[in-house]
């Protein structure tokens, strides 16, 4: 298990919280990087925008919860931070 305060959980944008019932969410990270690198090239894509503590599914493991998004300047590509599973999950672009 990954400790919660790792800084290379969600490359640092996102901090893991749960709530009083349990459920984990995610919240912005408040010094997090202004970069992070291409999973596929290593790259760096600065970061356009954040969204954090939204619901959504995740496409990795398939659990609702409320997770983070992240897009970037000139990349198309989302990610998705999930509560559950822990992981960035890259989103193909339009």
């Amino acid at each position: 298990m990954i400790p919660l305060h790792d800084s290379t959980l969600y490359h640092g944008l996102f901090r893991w919280h749960a709530d009083m019932d349990g459920r984990p969410r995610l919240s912005r990270h408040e010094a997090g990087p202004e970069i992070i690198p291409c999973p596929t090239t290593g790259r760096p894509l600065r970061i356009a925008t954040i969204e954090a503590n939204t619901a959504a599914i995740c496409p990795a493991c398939a659990n609702h919860g409320q997770g983070g998004f992240v897009s970037f300047e000139g990349d198309l590509r989302m990610a998705y931070a999930c509560p559950q599973c822990r992981e960035l999950v890259w989103l193909a672009g339009a």
